[in-house]
């Protein structure tokens, strides 16, 4: 199955750069430069190593999630994959007047802006780092990103359970109180 999956990724890239290279021989061609497009970011499918996911059910990652995350990839040389998971069914954006492709769009391009802090500090760090949209649940979302990425080492995500019994002891500041870090293996 390993195998299989190295296969997978690496047909995956070859496909990127062909249509890459198609992409530059039509604009030479038509005599047109090659428009400018965004920085190239990392495709989870490029973040191949060994991944540690950290998972956001907003639009941003919470400053300690961040450092927690970054510090974790450093230490135990991982790759860093985040994804803002959002479950908006058609139920919920049926309520608002808007409609669902602007909610998703609303959603992408906040996401997109809110994790560029995080990429520039990984980046900083020499972390490879990918980031990904998810329209699901986390648990779905870490399905998708497992068989688009292959391995998932530790996952990092806010804890989900209400504040009210999270600081029962009294240890509210506490890191752990507030993520939850699990293993994938």
């Amino acid at each position: 199955m390993t195998f299989l999956n190295a296969l997978k990724t690496k047909l995956s890239r070859f496909n990127k750069k062909v249509e890459d290279c198609q992409d530059a021989i039509t604009f030479s061609e038509a005599g047109m430069d090659i428009p400018t497009q965004q920085p190239k970011v990392m495709s989870c499918v490029e973040n191949t190593g060994r991944n540690l996911v950290v998972a956001s059910n907003d639009n941003r990652f919470a400053d300690d999630m961040v450092d927690y995350a970054l510090d974790m990839a450093q230490r135990m040389d991982y790759d860093i994959i985040a994804v803002n998971a959002a479950n908006l069914t058609h139920d919920v954006t049926e309520f608002f007047s808007t409609t669902h492709e602007e909610i998703y769009s609303d959603f992408k391009e906040t996401s997109a802006r809110n994790v560029e802090e995080f990429r520039i500090k990984a980046k900083d760090m020499g972390l490879k780092f990918a980031h990904t949209i998810k329209f699901s649940n986390i648990d779905h979302a870490l399905e998708d990103i497992a068989k688009e990425c292959g391995e998932i080492e530790f996952v990092i995500s806010e804890n989900k359970e209400p504040a009210r019994l999270r600081d029962m002891n009294g240890n509210e500041k506490r890191i752990a109180q507030r993520l939850c870090v699990y293993s994938m293996n």
